[in-house]
């Protein structure tokens, strides 16, 4: 199963996906995620979590049951992607410049 939509009791809308992790990249995962996890994100995109205990039967739940992993799932922190484009140059006070020289 793919993408799942649910709202929780507050009624914000999230979305939830599994994500298996490939064999030959397991040994490189944190132990707890190294057999898959579950995805929560809310519909804005302003916040992600994650659940490493994935039921079987995951997507079959009601809204009210995923809801409720949502809510045990854990805070992810957003990977740091890199910086790309053109970049402001600031001053470092601490170097000399070539008028201080």
């Amino acid at each position: 199963m793919g993408l799942i939509e649910f709202k929780d009791r507050h009624g914000v809308g999230w979305r939830v996906w599994h994500v298996e992790t490939p064999a030959n990249r397991a040994h490189l995962m944190d132990p707890l995620y190294r057999n898959g996890w579950l995805v929560f994100e809310r519909e804005d995109g302003s916040e992600r979590r994650r659940l490493n205990q994935v039921p079987e039967d995951w997507a079959s739940l009601p809204p009210e049951r995923l809801a409720l992993l949502c809510a045990i799932a854990a805070p992810a922190v957003a990977a740091k992607r890199p910086i790309t484009g053109q970049q402001p140059l600031w001053a470092n006070p601490d170097m000399e410049t070539s008028s201080d020289v």
